[in-house]
């Protein structure tokens, strides 16, 4: 059955059990022919199915698939590319905030500890032309001062006719997904509702950061450098109050890899 806002035509939903009978025509893996079934091969022959794809439960709309697609690299270096060359009350201030979880990858790909990997990641991005460099650290303790809040209002709440707990976390947007759009009500009631670390940073940089330098909201272009793809589409579903004129917390958000690329 075709999915109803789905925007790629080979998109379609298909069953397990379709699924697994196309996979047992595929040819043997190398595991099977040589009879090994140690833990490794196990995990080389997982399969995930088209109809465990969160996409396909319910596809993006076009609009958001053109959103996301302008969340690259390319965008970013529009930016910088536009501050060297067009006149100075044109610019935008350029800010990267890099999650914490993103530092190991770096420091694993060039061999250096993870202090050296933030180091020197904020000198390569600020020889880029980037006019500051934040670690969301401090969004993720805000987060989970607002959880720590919420949990003890639930747990004061929480009777046989009133169930509020337990209480679930939000701050991962592919969690989130699934749950919203396979689990339902009796889950997403259940779902802590404090700002993930990712839009808690969206709030100090376009909002607090922003009065402190006297910079309007628009003035800043805010690039996320997170671990996961799903934080991109987190970043287009959040916004600021409509005092800061709807000005999304995140312009940009890159995975791990697509900044190494650079």
């Amino acid at each position: 059955m075709k999915c109803e806002h789905c925007t790629r035509k080979e998109c379609s939903k298909k069953t397990k059990t379709d699924d697994q009978e196309n996979v047992s025509a595929d040819a043997p893996s190398p595991a099977q022919e040589n009879g090994e079934k140690g833990e490794f091969h196990k995990l080389a022959d997982a399969k995930i199915f088209l109809s465990d794809c969160l996409a396909c439960d319910s596809c993006m709309t076009a609009e958001e698939g053109v959103q996301l697609s302008q969340q690259n690299a390319k965008d970013f270096f529009r930016v910088l590319n536009l501050n060297k060359k067009c006149d100075t009350s044109k610019h935008k201030v350029l800010v990267v905030s890099v999650c914490p979880q993103s530092l190991p990858y770096f420091a694993a790909k060039f061999n250096l500890s993870v202090t050296d990997a933030s180091r020197r990641l904020c000198g390569f991005l600020k020889s880029l032309g980037v006019h500051y460099v934040f670690d969301t650290t401090i969004a993720a303790d805000f987060s989970i001062l607002e959880s720590q809040k919420e949990f003890v209002r639930r747990y004061r709440q929480h009777s046989e006719e009133e169930r509020t707990l337990p209480m679930l976390t939000s701050a991962c947007p592919g969690w989130v997904r699934y749950a919203e759009r396979v689990l339902g009500r009796p889950i997403t009631a259940h779902l802590c509702t404090a700002k993930s670390p990712q839009q808690v940073m969206g709030s100090l940089v376009k909002d607090y950061f922003a009065r402190q330098q006297n910079l309007s909201p628009e003035k800043i272009f805010h690039v996320i450098v997170a671990p996961c793809y799903d934080k991109k589409l987190e970043a287009l579903q959040e916004s600021l109050p409509p005092a800061l004129h709807g000005s999304r917390g995140a312009d940009c958000v890159l995975t791990s890899g697509e900044s190494q690329a650079w």
